[in-house]
């Protein structure tokens, strides 16, 4: 993530377009409002669909930095400029009418998520409009003018932040010094940590670690993370992990998941992938009564009003954790043909 110099004036008040990347339905959207809620943001909605979100934020330039440095499911966060029908007239009159103060050279760029918008007509508009009397500098612009078509819209913004999404690709389980093929993408870990609501300054439990997916995204935000596994070699492995990133605040211990209170006491927040599949041992144990044990001790040490974020093998584990915690809300996530995962937000 990096952030440009700013393309319009930051007031305290401001409407902010985040691009998001439409992966896993609903996920990029909790997402964003899970970091709001994480950083103590309060914010208001104005429009919303699959691939943006528009929301009026009361925010601080070093608050949106680091909500942008959290974020794994959103492309961009632009200062919002306008959005209209695709009517071609409709976008010449707003564009004119919604001007940019800030001197500088400029580019304009866009993404296209519509089957039939002329994109290349409403890059025409934009570019009247707004490059008149200004150097074109595509490389290195002092603003950047983005505008993302949808199947309905087009909206408009002043570029902020662009996400950095290829760290996630460069920490994938193959460029890690110990690694299981079931982990979890790290786009994903992260999405889940983000869901969990937990602040830089709490601590994040996984207490099925395995090879330290989970834990690893959340300690890059800074989070103190907590793992343990029933395996000495997930813990000695999970330990490698994190040095290797330079997460350095970080406890791991071997044990099993009713256990857990004997060596923390109290979290703010529980991440973790349940035990599932053919190559992961749960002892001869049921996953159900794996899984029983394992709310029971996740219950026990969550802080009241805090999050854990689930991951399941099958939907009926649900009402397993309700037993336990207050559903909040499950997404489906389709591994692969032969492979669907539940994740669920409880909340204690």
């Amino acid at each position: 993530m990096y952030l440009k110099n700013l393309a319009c004036l930051v007031v305290e008040t401001m409407k902010y377009l985040f691009e998001l990347s439409k992966e896993h339905g609903y996920i990029p959207k909790a997402e964003v409002f899970s970091c709001l809620k994480a950083e103590n943001i309060s914010y208001k909605m104005l429009d919303s669909n699959n691939d943006i979100l528009l929301l009026d934020l009361k925010i601080k330039p070093e608050q949106l930095s680091k909500i942008s440095s959290r974020l794994a499911m959103s492309f961009f966060i632009d200062t919002f400029l306008f959005s209209s029908p695709l009517c071609f007239d409709r976008i010449y009159n707003l564009a004119n009418k919604n001007v940019i103060k800030k001197d500088g050279s400029i580019a304009i760029k866009y993404t296209n998520r519509s089957k039939s918008a002329d994109s290349q007509e409403i890059l025409k508009i934009l570019a009247e409009a707004y490059t008149r009397n200004r150097k074109v500098d595509l490389e290195n612009p002092d603003i950047e003018v983005r505008f993302l078509i949808s199947d309905e819209k087009v909206y408009v913004g002043c570029k902020q932040v662009e996400i950095d999404r290829s760290q996630f690709e460069r920490r994938k389980v193959q460029y890690r010094p110990f690694f299981s093929p079931i982990s979890l993408h790290p786009r994903l870990a992260r999405a889940l940590v983000n869901l969990s609501c937990v602040s830089k300054d709490g601590v994040l439990l996984d207490p099925f670690c395995g090879t330290g997916g989970i834990l690893l995204e959340a300690g890059l935000i800074g989070v103190k993370v907590v793992g343990s596994d029933i395996e000495d070699k997930m813990i000695d492995g999970c330990e490698k992990t994190l040095s290797f990133y330079k997460v350095k605040d970080f406890e791991l211990f071997t044990c099993d998941i009713g256990d857990i209170n004997r060596y923390v006491s109290v979290v703010d927040a529980v991440v973790t992938d349940f035990p599932y599949g053919k190559s992961t041992t749960t002892k001869g144990e049921s996953v159900f009564d794996l899984s029983s044990r394992a709310f029971d001790s996740i219950s026990s040490i969550l802080k009241k009003k805090s999050r854990a974020v689930v991951g399941l093998p099958n939907s009926d584990l649900v009402s397993v954790g309700e037993n336990y915690l207050t559903l909040v809300d499950i997404f489906e996530f389709r591994v692969h043909r032969s492979l669907t995962r539940f994740f669920a937000i409880f909340e204690k």
